[in-house]
């Protein structure tokens, strides 16, 4: 767990990173920025940390060793060596640069924040923070003149949205810190130039991350693998749905065996869930553990995708909370469309 709530600003770096293969510059700051306002400072922690409330901790890493990782060994000069802020932000702002070669990846602002205050797993500690603003907006001015007012529009970053981030919390240095990182624009490809190619990270195995793999686990069964194997319409589904997502709740510590034999409870059930978590663990490259603590941040959060909803058409949304067995699900051969029958003892 972690607090950004009482962190402030040391020291801001910016730089200007562009795309290397479209032969975009590189522009390096050579002083840090200027002192800040109680209100700038403000607006900036919004901006630079709203992203982070997320437990997914990463690590950085390396496939042979891990002071090769470049980043890590800028991050670790910093933390514990004479090398200055500056020199440390322009050789990241280079190190970025010189992976910045995605023909879809955008030039932008590159800013390296020395925070303090940060609290993680009850310790305080500095953390440094990397982001980068790509996507620009549009604003309007409107200006008072003589007799009436004028407008005028120019193109700046909306500090609401946040591009790109990480958060490298000093502890745990070598075993590659704790990481959290945020990546709002890129998809393909060339989000790979941020996580794996500049910053080198892989996600840590912790409680958040079992639970949430889990439940992600369940979900796919219940909605795609079960109406496959099984008769099941979907007041079914979601009475398997409403059955998780009260396990989940209910429960400190998830334990297949148990999960099984209240939640599936029919022997053919559990075997074909037994033989897709083994698939599903194989295809997302992740491993599923059979006991361990939940994590009541990754229940909630997860929660929201074990909706209860009947979808018809664009017409009506039933939302299920209890059992589905005062739902009955017909078809109307004049009309030739399909129906649900709901039984209910008042109108509130």
């Amino acid at each position: 767990m972690h607090d950004l709530s009482a962190v402030s600003i040391k020291k801001i770096a910016i730089h200007k990173v562009g795309n290397k293969a479209h032969e975009e510059k590189l522009a390096l700051s050579e002083d840090h920025l200027r002192s800040l306002a109680v209100e700038e400072e403000e607006i900036l922690l919004r901006y630079f940390l709203k992203s982070f409330q997320h437990e997914e901790y990463c690590t950085f890493t390396h496939h042979t060793d891990l002071e090769l990782n470049e980043a890590y060994s800028f991050i670790n000069e910093l933390y514990f060596t004479s090398i200055n802020f500056m020199e440390a932000s322009q050789r990241l702002a280079k190190h970025l640069y010189a992976h910045s070669i995605h023909p879809k990846v955008k030039g932008g602002e590159f800013y390296a924040v020395y925070f303090e205050g940060a609290v993680i797993d009850g310790e305080e500690v500095d953390a440094l923070g990397l982001f980068k603003s790509e996507q620009k907006s549009m604003f309007m001015n409107i200006q008072p003149k003589s007799s009436n007012f004028d407008l005028s529009f120019e193109k700046g970053i909306d500090i609401k949205k946040l591009d790109k981030g990480c958060i490298v919390f000093n502890t745990k240095g070598a075993e590659g810190y704790r990481v959290l990182i945020h990546d709002a624009v890129s998809k393909g490809d060339e989000a790979a130039y941020w996580k794996d190619d500049f910053l080198g990270v892989e996600v840590m195995s912790t409680e958040f991350t079992k639970t949430r793999d889990y439940m992600e686990l369940t979900r796919s069964f219940v909605m795609e693998e079960m109406p496959q194997a099984f008769d099941v319409d979907r007041t079914m589904q979601i009475q398997m749905m409403n059955r998780s997502s009260g396990y989940f709740t209910e429960n400190d510590a998830i334990d297949t065996e148990e999960f099984t034999q209240t939640v599936l409870e029919q022997p053919e059930v559990i075997q074909t869930f037994t033989a897709y978590k083994e698939r599903y663990a194989s295809e997302n490259n992740i491993e599923i553990e059979d006991h361990f603590d939940s994590s009541k941040s990754a229940v909630k959060q997860g929660k929201k995708f074990f909706k209860s909803v009947l979808k018809l058409d664009k017409n009506f949304h039933i939302y299920v909370h209890g059992s589905p067995d005062n739902i009955e699900q017909g078809y109307d051969a004049e009309k030739g469309m399909k129906f649900y029958k709901v039984f209910y003892n008042e109108e509130k």
